[in-house]
């Protein structure tokens, strides 16, 4: 299996990074303030990088208080200890940019420990770089004094660190297709995100039973019996979420209701060319009624089949559950190849004459 590797929710890591600017600039002014009103210095080291995490950070709501007291704190560890510089700022980055990975991403989910090692450890080698460029910048190019320096010098700071928090917004995985459930479940709300992720988890589930009953083409059979079943779940996911973009575009409701007025008013009206015209737009609407009217029945086959392919998925593993309890005289091979026939079988007595595996895209709503 090759690593794959995916962007999910960029616009978070976008807004990420503008907030984590807006704080520096705002902690820029501040320092302004101290060092040219109260002759207190305040160096772009741990106040610029607290003041990126704490805007940038995205924590549930029962958590804000929490995490972001967390922003303010375990930062401040690594100066504290006296480590000495760049230490001193990268492991400080590296706090705020794995707290963030793990409890601030900005998704329902907690960050993935993977993903709070890999923000870790770029966090702090983007921190240190981005210390070296202020100081560069400092020395070669910005004046000593003045407030735009500052804000210069926050900035930098601040970006390097946020750029550093990339791989909290990517799936990663061994498998394509466990990657491909990460990256939709991310994109989805409500009772199919739910759906997603219950299929997701599982089919890792599944996959780990399979290692543990075969090896080689036993293995790889099973294994592409699986991806099947988890890519019928994601592909109607997928289908359903499209229908429902586009049903929340037309309200049915206010379809009906201008069908009602025009038929309203060809009734009232005096002439007869008017009287057609009106007839005929109503006759229109009518139609694009029943499309929409259509499109909604297409919905609810496909969330019932949505929930019909995740519960195949719980029956395959209370099948794999079921081969591993069997009795160990029994041939390997041949139990792992009647496991992968019957999967097989119900997948296709699962699809039934429409075909769950190959839903038909939603037709466009008419004009």
């Amino acid at each position: 299996m090759s690593l794959s590797i995916q962007l999910i929710r960029r616009e978070d890591f976008e807004s990420r990074c503008l907030y984590a600017l807006v704080g520096a600039g705002a902690m820029a002014l501040v320092a302004g303030v101290a060092r040219q009103v109260l002759r207190v210095p305040v160096e772009p080291g741990y106040f610029a990088l607290m003041a990126a995490a704490i805007t940038a950070v995205k924590p549930k709501a029962a958590e804000n208080l929490l995490v972001r007291a967390g922003m303010v704190l375990l930062p401040a560890l690594p100066f504290v200890l006296g480590l000495g510089s760049p230490w001193t700022h990268a492991v400080a980055g590296a706090i705020a940019a794995g707290l963030l990975a793990w409890r601030g991403n900005g998704r329902d989910s907690l960050g993935t420990p993977l993903q709070v090692a890999l923000c870790a450890g770029a966090a702090a080698v983007t921190t240190a770089l981005g210390l070296y460029v202020h100081q560069v910048l400092d020395a070669r190019f910005l004046p000593a004094w003045g407030y735009f320096p500052l804000m210069v010098d926050y900035a930098v700071v601040a970006l390097f660190w946020s750029i550093g928090t990339l791989p909290a917004n990517l799936a990663m995985d061994l498998d394509a297709v466990a990657t491909r459930g990460m990256r939709l479940e991310a994109t989805l709300s409500g009772e199919v995100r739910g759906l997603v992720a219950r299929a997701l988890t599982l089919y890792r589930q599944c996959q780990d039973e399979a290692h543990k009953l075969a090896r080689g083409p036993g293995l790889e059979k099973l294994q592409a019996v699986l991806g099947k079943l988890a890519r019928d779940v994601f592909t109607l996911a997928e289908s359903h979420t499209e229908l429902e973009t586009q049903l929340s575009s037309a309200s049915q409701g206010s379809v009906d209701s201008q069908v009602q007025e025009l038929k309203k008013r060809a009734q009232d009206a005096q002439d007869g060319v008017a009287r057609r015209q009106l007839e005929r737009a109503a006759a229109s609407l009518g139609e694009e009624l029943n499309h929409l009217d259509a499109l909604s029945r297409r919905q609810e086959r496909l969330f019932a089949q949505l929930h019909a392919q995740v519960a195949l998925l719980e029956r395959a593993r209370v099948c794999f559950i079921g081969a591993r309890a069997a009795s160990p005289l029994d041939g390997g091979g041949d139990r792992v190849q009647a496991l992968a026939e019957k999967l097989s079988a119900l997948d296709l007595e699962s699809s039934g004459p429409e075909g769950a595996a190959q839903p038909a895209r939603a037709p466009a709503l008419r004009s």
